[in-house]
Parts: C-alpha cells; structure tokens; sequence
C-alpha cells in the first residue's frame, strides 16, 4: 500500500579525479532532454572542495548547485550528484526529491554510505577499492519483515511517533526476541533503498541499536504470538518476496 521503492538507477564514486570525472558524465549520460542536474553539498562553501565540480556548476545552465542545510532539494527533473554525504543525508534529500532520475554518490569516508552501497549495489565509478568489502548480509527472516513493514508503514509519517512508531517497534522487538540478528547500519541502508524517506532510516537504525543493547523502546501494538514463525513459513514456501 506504502512502498516507494527506488527504482532509479544509482552510482558511487571515488572522490578522485576519475571518480569526480566519472560521476559528472554518469549524470549527464542519465541526463533526458528538459531535465536538470542537481550538484548537492552539505554547505554551499563545500562546492569549493571541488575546483571540478564548481566548474561544472558554473559551467552549464543546465545544472544546479543543492545544499543540504535548509532542506535543499532539485527544483525540477533530473540526476542528483550528492559529495561527500551520510545515509542520513540521503535520506533526507529523497524525502522530497520526487524529481530525481538518477543519483550517484561521491564519498569521502566510505564507511558512511557502505551500508547503502551493499544494499543498492550501484554502479562502481572510479577507484573501486572501497567497496571490496561490504556490510554484514540481513537474516532472511528480518528481510521479510522490513519488505513487509515497508508496504504497510506511512512513509509520509514519521516512525518516532504513532502507528508507524508502534508497528515498527513491535516488529523489531519481536524479531530481537527470536533472538534474530539484526545490524543497524544494514538496516538503514536496506531502508534507504527501499523508499524509507526522511529521518526514518535513522530511527529505525536507532531502535535496532537500543534493543541490540537490552532497550525496549515503547509500542502499544501487540503482533500475533505467531509472527516471526509467519515469516518463517513465508519464506519455507516461497511467498516472500
């Protein structure tokens, strides 16, 4: 009913010269007539860390300088090439950013985005050395329900509060009880190639990491005593997804 999948082509790029040369013709490549490609920084000064791409922003009407701070987002259709961000700005820029086509990443502390590059496994552009090694893989069990609280959590709502906080604390909170493996950091990434939006993936990835530590954060929704062994029978006869 909720999902919002990502179904948009992604990269991740070096913060080198071919990897910044990469990534500015990955989005012209993935550039359709009338669209517009969105460079996106935290801080507006940030630009300058890069003497390519501010001139590739100055260079060409057709692209766009975003900012993080204040909830930039490209004001039309188009790629989106993010320097040097975090999940949590990834997030926070899909949020609203209906419009975008594409998004390749160019990163500067790889382990910030590893868990979004194991789950999206996007296009590798420049020095591939990084990605070598990938985050930790989700028990199938735990798989099967984040599919299945993507499609029935609001994802225009916040999980910190309400139903959504309820049904996915439940979830969590049963899944720890089976004694299920569950790491936050995948967690997030798997959430954020999945259309989890906003501040979403973080709070999921923060109740995961309370309840990892004995927390049990609250929620009035009380699942089927059966629950976790639903997923399990889904899984053994071939209905998950």
């Amino acid at each position: 009913m909720f999902d919002r999948n990502v179904d948009y082509p992604t990269a991740v790029a070096s913060y080198d010269d071919n990897g910044v040369n990469a990534a500015m013709n990955w989005c012209i490549e993935h550039r359709q007539d009338g669209d517009t490609i969105s460079v996106w920084t935290s801080l507006k000064s940030s630009l300058a860390k890069s003497a390519k791409l501010d001139r590739f922003v100055q260079r060409y009407r057709n692209v766009e300088h975003i900012t993080g701070r204040g909830g930039g987002t490209p004001t039309g259709r188009g790629p989106v090439l993010m320097a040097w961000p975090d999940m949590d700005d990834i997030g926070k820029l899909v949020q609203h950013g209906y419009g975008i086509t594409a998004l390749c990443v160019i990163t500067w502390v790889p382990d910030r985005v590893r868990p979004w590059v194991t789950v999206t496994n996007p296009q590798i552009l420049g020095d591939g050395s990084d990605w070598q090694r990938r985050s930790p893989g989700i028990d199938p069990v735990v798989l099967e329900a984040l599919k299945g609280l993507t499609v029935t959590v609001n994802h225009n709502n916040t999980i910190a509060a309400g139903y959504e906080k309820d049904h996915v604390v439940s979830a969590l909170l049963a899944l720890h009880d089976a004694g299920l493996p569950m790491d936050a950091d995948t967690m997030q990434g798997w959430a954020l190639a999945h259309g989890w939006s906003g501040e979403n993936p973080t709070h999921l990835a923060k109740y995961v990491r309370d309840i990892n530590t004995g927390k049990r954060p609250s929620a009035s929704r009380v699942l089927r005593p059966d629950y976790v062994q639903i997923l399990r029978d889904r899984i053994t006869s071939g209905d998950a997804d």
